[in-house]
């Protein structure tokens, strides 16, 4: 059963290295607090209980811990969201009043309604994009200032 315990705590760590996030590193703490127990003398039943309660406890305290840590610094995160807010874009599948179309906008284009459901866009008109939810853009159409010559 040593062999067993060892096996299991180096095989999880390893696997852990090529996953994107830490899904078995639990597994060696539970394999490693089973082998103390192997040692001092405790059944293989025992052993597999103490296994699986460290597994979980690490999973639920440490992981805690760590993606506290992790994203403790994620709100002051610049997006390509905060880039986009109050950027002009082009019509490209005219917006029908109450309607979803299409704008382009830093070189793709976006599903776009507008802030007023009354109002509708032509294709080629500009608009400022407000706000974004998922991948829909709100966008309200640009007023066009006129300069007197």
């Amino acid at each position: 059963m040593q062999g067993f315990w060892i096996t299991m705590a180096v095989v999880c760590a390893v696997v852990d290295v090529f996953l994107p996030y830490y899904l078995v590193i639990w597994f060696s703490g539970g394999a490693l607090a089973a082998l103390l127990f192997l040692w001092a003398g405790f059944n293989t039943p025992i052993q597999f209980a103490v296994f699986f309660l460290v597994s979980f406890a690490l999973m639920g305290v440490v992981g805690r811990y760590i993606n506290s840590r992790l994203l403790r610094g994620g709100s002051k995160m610049r997006t390509n969201i905060d880039e986009m807010m109050g950027k002009t874009a082009v019509v490209v599948m005219a917006i029908a009043a109450g309607e979803a179309g299409r704008v382009a906008l830093k070189g793709t284009t976006w599903r776009t309604v507008l802030d007023d459901e009354a109002a509708t866009a032509a294709v080629g008109e500009k608009v400022i994009v407000l706000s974004i939810e998922g991948v829909t853009l709100t966008v309200r159409k640009q007023e066009e200032v006129q300069h007197a010559i």
